[in-house]
């Protein structure tokens, strides 16, 4: 009995023997030793699922405290002023011009259709224009300006440069003792009488309208004067501050209707520089049915009632008792520019079309 029950453990024990034998060989690669096996890596972390926020989900992020809004005018529920959330807005950066290099001769067509060429740069520039005189001294070119009339302002540097007139009214002796070798003029009522002294002169009329051109006038005096890569970058930077302002427009339905005061009660209509900048502003100028510059009675200002009015002389509105009803003196809209540079074609022009953006939208423009 003994002796079975010993073959039987004996047999048991070959038939594990050889199982274990067989599952080892197939866990082996052919000719292979046997290697102990790394533990598996840990499945990789998922991602947390993204809040919802608006149409589309992003990952949550911490959020900057949101800036102070600045004070917001009286009459803002009278015109939608949608908010701008976040960081304060900064100057928008222009892009990188590519070297230009000055080439002579320079040929530009003046008012009269004439071709005035220019083979080497002026040295000496009678500027008889504020927005000539602003281009050449923002593209470091204002050393040049010898002359210019009475009534430039801008930079503080042209209170050093003589004056040869006032706006309208030159001096052609003193144009001539300044031994320009070009003399710039807005309009051509003293062009003859110059040329008669042999001066060069270059007349090209004032803009009287569609404001993005300055650009093109500040890339014209880069070649003239033989500096077209500031001109270029100066340019550049004005259209980009352009295309900053149309943007941050572009969520405002309609603005207030509007109303400027050039002084007496002229204001701005269709033509003009001022209606351009209204309509990229979406200001409703309430005497959108004139042309150029008209005096307007104070009748049609009070039936028209404007939301906002833009007067260096508040005092006019708010110490005539005809205009109390207009919602601008209720609502104490009467606003102020703070400088002239609406009034110069130059690069200053965005400062201006800046600040009133500001005044009128003080939740978009920061």
């Amino acid at each position: 009995m003994v002796v079975k029950v010993n073959r039987i453990l004996v047999a048991l024990i070959g038939l594990v023997i050889v199982y274990v034998g067989v599952i080892s060989c197939e866990a082996e690669e052919p000719g292979a030793p046997l290697q102990p096996q790394p533990p598996a890596p840990a499945a990789p972390a998922q991602p947390a699922v993204a809040a919802q926020s608006g149409p589309s989900s992003v990952p949550a992020q911490p959020q900057p405290p949101a800036a102070a809004a600045p004070a917001q005018p009286a009459v803002v529920a009278d015109w939608p002023t949608p908010t701008r959330v976040g960081s304060p807005r900064i100057r928008p950066k222009a892009a990188e011009p590519t070297p230009i290099p000055a080439v002579f001769p320079v040929t530009v067509q003046d008012g009269n259709d004439r071709e005035i060429t220019f083979d080497r740069p002026p040295e000496r520039i009678v500027a008889f224009d504020s927005a000539v005189v602003e281009i050449l001294f923002a593209i470091g070119e204002g050393d040049r300006i010898v002359g210019t009339h009475q009534y430039v302002s801008y930079p503080p540097e042209v209170s050093e440069i003589a004056r040869v007139g006032d706006a309208f009214n030159m001096d052609i002796e003193a144009t001539v003792a300044l031994e320009p070798d070009l003399v710039f003029i807005f309009f051509d009522r003293f062009l003859q009488d110059l040329e008669r002294t042999g001066l060069k002169v270059l007349y090209i009329p004032t803009l009287s309208d569609d404001f993005e051109s300055i650009a093109d006038s500040i890339r014209m005096w880069g070649r003239i004067v033989g500096n077209p890569d500031a001109a270029e970058a100066v340019a550049l930077d004005f259209e980009a501050r352009v295309a900053a302002v149309r943007k941050t427009m572009e969520p405002v339905g309609a603005g207030p209707t509007v109303f400027q005061d050039a002084g007496g009660f002229w204001t701005p209509g269709q033509g003009t520089m001022m209606q351009e900048v209204f309509d990229l502003l979406k200001l409703e100028n309430i005497a959108h049915d004139i042309e150029g510059y008209a005096q307007i009675s104070p009748e049609v200002i009070v039936e028209r009632d404007p939301t906002v009015i833009f007067t260096s002389n508040p005092a006019g509105f708010t110490d005539e008792p005809a205009f109390e009803s207009v919602r601008a003196v209720r609502h104490g809209t009467l606003l102020t520019m703070s400088t002239d540079a609406l009034s110069v074609q130059g690069p200053r022009f965005m400062d201006g079309v800046e600040e009133m953006a500001r005044l009128v939208y003080p939740g978009l423009f920061r």
